[in-house]
């Protein structure tokens, strides 16, 4: 569902600006406590890159270090100094990749969904799409191992 190779985003107020030039590895739709903490909202969605295909402009981004549960390995969130819109995330776990928060693109539906991950803590109300690998935790376990994913005929709402 790619509609070009270049693209480009930025934050709410536009004082922080990015480009890619490929493609992202994969996008997900992240339903961990951590994520629905930072958004604000039921989760979030992200397109991962090689760090390097990733090019900023503008002010410098403030960094928020954050411990995750799962892996006890740092997760930086990188927000705009001016309006505190998460723009990225990096990861200690994956040095060479970056996270761009899939809002920030000026056209966010440049790329489809590949996975939604964590949803054994989605929100209530929320509903998994049919046709698409859900993972209950993450996509790998800790020692690189995939995980199996669960996939829906129909959607599904989330009940608890």
């Amino acid at each position: 569902m790619h509609k070009g190779v270049h693209q480009e985003g930025g934050c709410l107020c536009g004082a922080v600006r990015f480009k890619v030039q490929t493609a992202p590895l994969r996008t997900l739709v992240c339903h961990c406590t951590f994520c629905q903490k930072m958004t604000g909202s039921s989760f979030y969605a992200e397109s991962m890159f090689p760090a390097d295909a990733v090019e900023f402009s503008g002010i410098p981004m403030g960094q928020y270090a954050h411990r995750s549960d799962g892996s006890g390995k740092q997760v930086y969130l990188h927000f705009c100094s001016n309006c505190a819109s998460t723009v990225s995330l990096t990861f200690e776990r994956f040095p060479d990749i970056r996270a761009i928060s899939r809002g920030a693109f000026d056209d966010p539906n440049w790329v489809g969904l590949d996975a939604h991950i964590w949803t054994r803590s989605a929100q209530d109300g929320g509903v998994l799409p049919a046709n698409v690998d859900c993972f209950r935790l993450a996509r790998m376990k800790q020692d690189g191992s995939a995980e199996v994913p669960e996939r829906f005929e129909v959607p599904r709402m989330v009940s608890r």
